[in-house]
């Protein structure tokens, strides 16, 4: 699936978290203009989109940009797409660039999910547990619990608590940029 951002007409902004002059969308604006002006910020949920390959951004009924999604930044009760604009010869760029909003509805919902037949080539890719097995996530249910345990048992002895006290450790030494933003804080 890759998620779809409607974006509305041009606006200038300032004080802009991304650093951006304008949001929305205006006549003869680059691919790169559409994908800054509407890479973010949404209020949408975290999960669902991080699982998202592709992102469409759609002006004025048309999608101006086709991105690949590397991650997600939040930013209070909204999020920012990461990633980049596809190059031209990209299969899903090249299908839907251009071409009419591919979730055309009458939702006033300006985000909004779909399944893209040019994508499926890319939707699945290696379980990154090693067990060889095909995923449309990062790891297969259960999988990501299979890898800690595996390195749990390879590097803490199987000691699940000297491998958390280790986390805890690295999380909060000088100068990482983890330290004070922990999952659950």
């Amino acid at each position: 699936m890759a998620v779809r951002l409607r974006i509305n007409t041009y606006e200038p902004v300032q004080a802009d978290p991304l650093g951006r002059a304008f949001t929305g969308y205006f006549p003869r604006m680059t691919e790169q203009e559409a994908w800054e002006a509407g890479r973010g910020l949404w209020r949408m949920n975290a999960d669902r989109v991080s699982r998202e390959k592709f992102a469409l951004i759609v002006g004025e009924s048309k999608v101006r940009a086709v991105g690949q999604v590397t991650g997600i930044a939040l930013h209070g009760d909204r999020i920012e797409l990461q990633g980049h604009v596809l190059a031209e010869g990209h299969p899903v760029r090249d299908a839907y660039l251009g071409q009419p909003d591919p979730v055309e509805n009458c939702s006033q919902n300006p985000v909004a999910y779909c399944d893209l037949p040019a994508e499926q080539q890319f939707v699945l890719t290696p379980c990154h547990c090693g067990c060889g097995q095909d995923a449309s996530r990062d790891f297969l249910p259960g999988h990501d619990v299979r890898a800690l345990q595996a390195r749990v048992r390879q590097h803490f002895g199987g000691s699940a608590l000297r491998f958390i006290q280790w986390v805890d450790a690295q999380l909060t030494r000088p100068g990482n940029r983890a330290s004070g933003n922990r999952a659950g804080n």
